[in-house]
């Protein structure tokens, strides 16, 4: 089971491949951040899961027989199902850069097929402006999928929550902590 502190040694280790990587800055170098960055997050992902698990078997064990949950346990259930999403929706400070980056580079677009698309020049710029928007646009797709997600879970959980509702919510807790989606 990891802990803390595994989390703690698997962040100095990340630090010293930034500082690393952002002196040399080569392929090889962020894409071994990467691979730290992902195997951090699965790290404080299985983490949280451990802390968790004390007040979640409860929980899921109420759910599943239909019972009602208190305040403080829809908090965890909350936390259990879009706890990850409000956290990144709190803490995410680029939408709107990435929105006037889109919206500048649509703009440029516009002004290429202004100027007509007949050069070289015209096309390799146009194809330069389509891969700048292709690596903005996700990162905005992912933040109002997120939102939107946060939204439905309130929405399906501000009021009562129905005997079926529960179990349905049981089971796919259930399936959120067999896979790395939690």
């Amino acid at each position: 089971m990891p802990t803390a502190h595994d989390v703690d040694v698997k962040i100095d280790d990340l630090i010293d491949l930034a500082t690393q990587t952002f002196k040399q800055e080569t392929e090889t170098h962020y894409q071994e951040f990467q691979t730290l960055i992902t195997d951090l997050e699965g790290l404080a992902r299985e983490t949280f899961q451990a802390k968790l698990g004390d007040l979640f078997w409860p929980i899921l064990a109420k759910l599943e027989q239909g019972d009602a949950l208190t305040t403080a346990e829809h908090n965890v259930l909350e936390m259990l199902m879009v706890g990850e999403a409000k956290y990144y929706l709190r803490f995410e400070t680029n939408v709107e850069l990435w929105r006037a980056e889109l919206k500048r580079l649509i703009e440029a677009i516009k002004k290429r097929q202004a100027e007509g698309l007949d050069e070289i020049d015209s096309l390799m710029t146009l194809r330069a402006l389509c891969r700048e928007a292709m690596r903005i646009i996700p990162d905005l797709a992912y933040y109002f999928r997120e939102k939107e997600r946060v939204r439905r879970f309130e929405e399906a959980t501000s009021g009562a929550i129905d005997v079926e509702a529960r179990r349905l919510l049981a089971n796919l807790i259930k399936e959120m902590m067999e896979s790395d989606q939690l």
